[in-house]
């Protein structure tokens, strides 16, 4: 009786120690997964997927491929539950390698369940089994799916695809390799659009610009709409084109290379040095100088409308390249292929439509264009003048290094003080201009203003006017010859100051209307009288007599 007492006294003893023991394993279990941020420890299951086959030969061949082709939209989940096991594998791991509960003495069971857990991780598991039709269990495996897996699915989406979806992700991929291609070589053009941009403004070597709208121009003729039409990434003509970029970059380069040359040179002390020089000697023929220049500027107020603007080459319906700006020379028409073609025929009347389209004011463009003559022919004199004056200075330049004389003599002269009387200002003309829409074709062919071309034009313009208008118009124009006969009877003096070229050589000597134009008066030989540039200058309007 005392045994069967004792034992009953141990299964009680052992029955309390046992849920006092549980008690505490609870306790540390519910402390532990507040720590670790848990709810519980299925926080990750073994299985992620379940699938039934109905063939041996099925289960045999099933694989991650299959799966993932029947089931798409699972390859975003399997790479969510991979990171969620391997963040939940980093948690526990740090927790067995550190943490405050090891001297417990539930701590041996409690690592033994989070052991069991990260039995869980390392991977997306897919359990497939082969079920008969009538309900038995005839094999099965597991399919273990790592990240590795799912980049291979990532990198390489055609695994996953049929024969006609992957025919089809093949072209898509060609379209989007070529269209890779197509920007790589557009961009190309771009960075060379943007450097020709940034340092447009800066160029100051005659021609320079020019040359540099030039050079842009073939950039968007012969690789942009050639980019365009390129078909194949492994075409050779992405060699053709890539070198073209090239060439024209190096070009473009050179050009500004040299600009930055000069310009180095004319803040040099070198150069400082001949500009105070030259300022002392200059104080004599300054004046004349202000005055020349004041006549190159006018020049252009004496012709019709001026077409003066920032003109993208390039039209880009899907804005893949950056536009290049230039400005278009003054008098410059944009027309139409018909409109070139007409104009090329009877330039003078396209002329008269493209800038003089204001009937209205024909009197007073008849008046500016006989002063253009005038105007024309004292800029010639005064050209040779100045060419006399360069001379007269060379012994006080120095050594001028030779290629600024070479590329930029008209800038040198003009930083020094001279007045420029450029070719171009000599030589004005209209011009006309055709860009096809794809900027392939470009034409353009200029109407000169000689002196003849001039008297043309003002024939043109009176021809459209009203009889009496016409007769109030008529006047005879100031030619070449008339000019010479006047200062031959003037014997090359001022009329007004006695100074002639006998006396002062580089004299200036302008003809002028002795009643002004504007006040009613004529060209002819008794209105007419020869004047200094400086009494010309001072005279205005008012009538010397």
């Amino acid at each position: 009786m005392f045994v069967l007492v004792v034992i009953i006294v141990l299964i009680v003893v052992i029955s309390m120690l046992k849920r006092k023991a549980e008690a505490k394993y609870k306790e540390l279990e519910a402390e532990v997964l507040r720590e670790l941020g848990f709810f519980g420890w299925d926080v990750i299951s073994y299985y992620d997927e379940y699938v039934t086959v109905k063939s041996r030969q099925a289960l045999e061949k099933y694989d991650d491929i299959k799966f993932f082709k029947e089931n798409r939209e699972k390859l975003a989940k399997a790479e969510r539950v991979i990171k969620r096991k391997s963040e939940v594998e980093t948690i526990l791991k740090g927790f067995l390698a550190e943490n405050g509960y090891k001297s417990n003495s539930q701590y041996r069971r409690l690592e033994k369940r989070i052991i069991a857990v990260l039995g869980n991780v390392g991977a997306y598991r897919i359990r497939v089994r082969y079920i008969s039709s009538a309900g038995n269990n005839l094999g099965e495996k597991t399919i273990a799916v790592n990240q590795f897996s799912i980049k291979k699915f990532e990198k390489d989406p055609s695994l996953l695809m049929g024969k006609g979806e992957y025919n089809k992700f093949l072209k898509e991929q060609l379209k989007e390799a070529l269209g890779l291609k197509h920007h790589e070589y557009y961009e190309s053009v771009n960075k060379v659009i943007d450097f020709a941009n940034e340092n447009r403004d800066s160029l100051v070597v005659k021609g320079s610009q020019e040359q540099l709208d030039s050079l842009i121009a073939q950039l968007f003729d012969r690789t942009v709409n050639s980019i365009k039409k390129i078909k194949s990434i492994d075409s050779e003509e992405w060699k053709l084109i890539g070198d073209f970029i090239s060439h024209l970059k190096d070009e473009i380069e050179k050009i500004v290379s040299k600009n930055q040359r000069i310009l180095e040179y004319y803040d040099s002390p070198d150069f400082l040095k001949i500009k105070e020089t030259c300022e002392v000697l200059m104080s004599t023929q300054r004046e004349f100088n202000e005055y020349i220049s004041e006549k190159v500027q006018s020049i252009s107020q004496l012709f019709g409308t001026r077409v003066v603007r920032n003109e993208t080459i390039n039209d880009d319906e899907y804005e893949y390249i950056r536009p290049y700006k230039k400005t278009i020379t003054p008098f410059t028409a944009e027309v139409s292929a018909a409109v070139f073609a007409s104009a090329e025929n009877n330039p003078l009347e396209y002329v008269v439509k493209n800038f003089y389209p204001n009937k209205k004011i024909y009197p007073e463009q008849i008046q500016k264009l006989q002063l253009l003559v005038e105007e024309l022919e004292t800029l010639r004199e005064a050209k040779q003048i100045i060419e006399n004056y360069k001379v007269e200075y060379q012994q006080y330049l120095g050594d001028v290094p030779t290629y600024i004389m070479e590329e930029d003599e008209a800038g040198f002269y003009s930083r020094l003080g001279f007045a420029n009387i450029d070719e171009s200002v000599l030589t004005v003309e209209y011009k006309f201009s055709y860009t096809s829409g794809g900027g392939m074709a470009q034409r353009s062919f200029t109407v000169p203003m000689t002196e003849e071309t001039i008297i043309e034009l003002i024939n043109v313009l009176e021809s459209k006017l009203t009889a009496s208008a016409f007769a109030k118009e008529q006047r005879t124009l100031m030619t070449k010859k008339l000019r010479e006969f006047i200062k031959n009877r003037d014997h090359f003096t001022c009329c007004n100051c006695g100074n002639s070229t006998h006396v002062e050589p580089n004299l200036l000597l302008e003809i002028d209307h002795i009643i002004p134009v504007a006040k009613g008066g004529c060209t002819v030989e008794e209105n007419l009288q020869t004047l200094c540039w400086k009494c010309n200058r001072s005279k205005s309007s008012k009538i010397i007599g």
